[in-house]
């Protein structure tokens, strides 16, 4: 199973071959979309509202294709845990790469994202990058 990184979604949205053939090739059943990643397109939408039309329904058919994963109170605590993991070996990522991370790993799903580097430093979590 797979979890769609913000990054992965823009891409998609942006009509990326290679992550669109990828998600061709998958069954929408094995694809998810954290509300975390929901939240910042939402933003991106708020911050250039001149893309909502040209957006919103291509964004309305994939929420409605693919599952969606809450940041509820079970992921919370992983993402304690990762959070005091990382700051305890130096290393810091974004509030929301760490949710959509902690999200993947309490669900023993793989992130799919173009910013690996970012979440190769959740231990035990698996990272796909599909545009390479």
């Amino acid at each position: 199973m797979y979890v769609l990184d913000t990054t992965v979604v823009s891409d998609y949205l942006r009509g990326n071959l290679q992550i669109r053939e990828k998600l061709s090739t998958i069954s929408k059943t094995w694809i998810y979309i954290t509300s975390v990643t929901k939240f910042e397109i939402e933003y991106g939408l708020v911050k250039k509202p001149e893309l909502r039309p040209k957006l919103e329904k291509p964004l309305e058919l994939l929420y409605s294709e693919v599952g969606d994963l809450p940041f509820n109170t079970e992921v919370i605590r992983v993402a304690a845990t990762i959070k005091h993991n990382l700051i305890s070996n130096g290393l810091t990522i974004g509030t929301a790469d760490l949710m959509i991370g902690a999200i993947a790993l309490h669900y023993e799903h793989t992130v799919v994202t173009s910013n690996v580097k970012h979440f190769e430093k959740i231990e035990g979590l698996d990272v796909e990058n599909w545009k390479n």
